[in-house]
């Protein structure tokens, strides 16, 4: 047992000298980003975006939205990236060039932990478990915001959809409570990692 304890303390006094992992959450975002090379964004300079984003889908109900205080936060900085680049937002009645369709993608990941009180057996020569043990529950919710650009004039049919033209994706960005700073953050840096979006 002493010789067990010994390692044990050895154990975490290396983990403390050598740290393994990040020190923040943030931390661990990712930011991709991947574009069609045979695509001419220097001909095009209108684009379209909704007003709302999209992160769930529901077969009963349909399309399921991200409260509105948030989204209208990411919208207008995805919208603010674009005009920086030299694109002009216009609506989808007026026919335009490409077509910027955010989403949100979310999952939750549940913990289940268990652990055992330490007893003595003292008339028995050494240590045991006491029973029953106890439970625990925990779980956290990540999510990635999904940034699309598409040229509606290149829709394959029959299924009417068109190629993507550019993908940004931010990896865990999005929580249960939407933490919008990691969020802006994420699609500054999308845009800043895409130079071909900038128009001449």
């Amino acid at each position: 047992m002493k010789q067990f304890l010994f390692t044990a303390l050895a154990g975490l006094m290396l983990l403390g000298c050598y740290p393994a992992g990040p020190e923040y959450v943030e931390d661990l975002d990712v930011v991709f980003t991947t574009f069609d090379e045979d695509y001419d964004f220097q001909s095009k300079n209108t684009f379209a975006m909704p007003d709302q984003i999209v992160v769930d889908y529901d077969m009963d109900e349909g399309p399921v939205y991200m409260k509105q205080i948030f989204a209208d936060t990411l919208l207008a900085q995805i919208e603010e990236n674009m005009e920086a680049l030299g694109w002009t937002r216009v609506d989808i009645e007026d026919t335009p060039d490409v077509l910027l369709t955010p989403a949100g993608i979310s999952s939750t990941t549940y913990f289940y932990s268990y652990w055992y009180d330490w007893w003595y057996g003292g008339y028995y020569g050494g240590w045991g478990w006491y029973y029953p043990p106890y439970y625990s529950v925990s779980s956290y919710t990540t999510g990635s915001l999904i940034l699309v650009i598409a040229d509606p004039d290149t829709s394959n049919l029959p299924i009417d959809q068109s190629q993507a033209a550019w993908i940004g994706a931010m990896n865990g960005l999005l929580t249960g409570s939407y933490n919008v700073n990691r969020a802006l953050d994420g699609i500054d840096q999308a845009f800043a990692q895409s130079p071909y979006l900038k128009l001449n």
